[in-house]
């Protein structure tokens, strides 16, 4: 299937999308994660989904590789993989014989995944840094309400003496954590990934 037969299945089922480099995306709305970008690329007798997901988990990779083999049983035409980087990706291939509804089957179980278990990865995989994240608002009164899904991993008082750095601290050995690190994963599913 080329491009062009990916896009009129598209068409007719209604949904948007872009062009380019010979891949077909959609971009997909959610609430946990603001965007996910779904890349359909043509090869030869069947279409490859590719999805973006999250970076590279910092720990726990044990629980948060069995969160994705768990998810992969409830999944139709994509499945969790990580890249040689350990990066996070849905992924799929699909025949030519696709439908409309195959695909926008597929999309629904990308945007089910992508938005459902997004937090739930972050808080398995970046609890070091979304705690440090915690420490370091909490001690300068910044706001925090973009952390309130990772309400669970709000350190103590006590803790956020050892987490985050001293106010005005210029050193960066002072801290454990760059400031601003759990910031960019909370964020992570506002930015564009492709």
């Amino acid at each position: 299937m080329n491009t062009q037969g990916i896009c009129a299945l598209l068409d007719e089922a209604g949904v948007e999308y872009s062009q380019g480099d010979g891949v077909v995306a959609v971009t997909l709305p959610g609430e946990k994660r603001l965007k996910t970008h779904c890349l359909f690329i043509p090869q030869e007798g069947m279409i490859r989904v590719e999805a973006f997901i999250c970076r590279a988990v910092e720990e726990a990779h044990e629980d948060v590789y069995r969160l994705l083999l768990q998810a992969n049983r409830r999944t139709f035409g994509v499945h969790y993989t990580v890249d040689a980087s350990g990066d996070i990706y849905l992924v799929g291939q699909l025949p030519d014989s696709t439908t409309s509804e195959d695909l926008e089957r597929v999309l629904g179980h990308v945007m089910e995944r992508a938005d459902g278990d997004f937090n739930r990865i972050l808080e398995r995989g970046f609890a070091s840094s979304i705690r440090h994240e915690w420490a370091w608002r909490l001690s300068r009164g910044e706001p925090t309400f973009n952390l309130a899904a990772f309400a669970r991993l709000k350190p103590s008082d006590q803790e956020i003496a050892l987490l985050a750095p001293p106010p005005g601290s210029q050193l960066p050995d002072e801290a454990a954590q760059p400031e601003g690190e759990a910031q960019k994963l909370a964020d992570e599913g506002e930015r564009s990934e492709a």
